[in-house]
């Protein structure tokens, strides 16, 4: 078990909702997704409101709070860099008809892409950052980030409440067999 994950049930509930919602934002803004488990963490938050140590609807407004604010700053990061990352060294290997391609279908379906890529893993990192370098204004994707947020934090958490009544159930069924008597 992550660290991160093992931390939200050792720790004071308001102190779990702030682990939570720092990872949340670490993922959607600092491009670690890779390495920030939020899945994890909202099953367990999930579990953990199962049990009562949690708040289901807090778990799930937190999360969602943060993911759209890490949108937010990952698109506004995005403008401000947008330039760089086309003229930057791995940039440059790009073609220019990519570049302008990858421009028209932001501009044109990048609040549908932010939706979308929220259940995807590093692309819920990285479509924030690249409709800001496309400079595709914030409002245009600003309801479907949230949209999209409290969709993905409802289902994660809410899978992670629903499981922890089955967790019993499955460990009894799939367990460990006492050995049979020799016949």
């Amino acid at each position: 078990m992550n660290s991160l994950t093992g931390l939200i049930g050792h720790v004071p509930a308001p102190a779990a909702y702030a682990v939570l919602a720092v990872a949340v934002l670490a993922e959607s803004v600092l491009l670690i997704g890779a390495f920030v488990p939020t899945f994890t963490m909202l099953l367990t938050a999930g579990a953990l409101a199962r049990t009562g140590d949690l708040n289901l609807a807090l778990v799930v407004a937190t999360a969602a709070c943060a993911a759209v604010a890490g949108d937010a700053a990952g698109h506004r990061t995005g403008h401000l860099l947008g330039g760089r990352l086309r003229t930057g060294r791995l940039g440059r290997r790009i073609p220019t008809a990519a570049w302008r391609r990858a421009h028209t279908l932001m501009a044109g379906r990048g609040g549908q892409a932010v939706l979308l890529s929220r259940f995807v893993p590093v692309a819920r990192t990285l479509t924030p950052h690249l409709a800001g370098a496309a400079r595709l204004p914030y409002r245009r994707i600003a309801p479907f980030s949230v949209l999209a947020a409290a969709l993905w934090a409802g289902g994660e958490a809410g899978a992670g409440y629903t499981a922890a009544t089955s967790l019993p159930h499955a460990v009894a069924l799939g367990g460990p067999r006492s050995p049979s008597p020799p016949s």
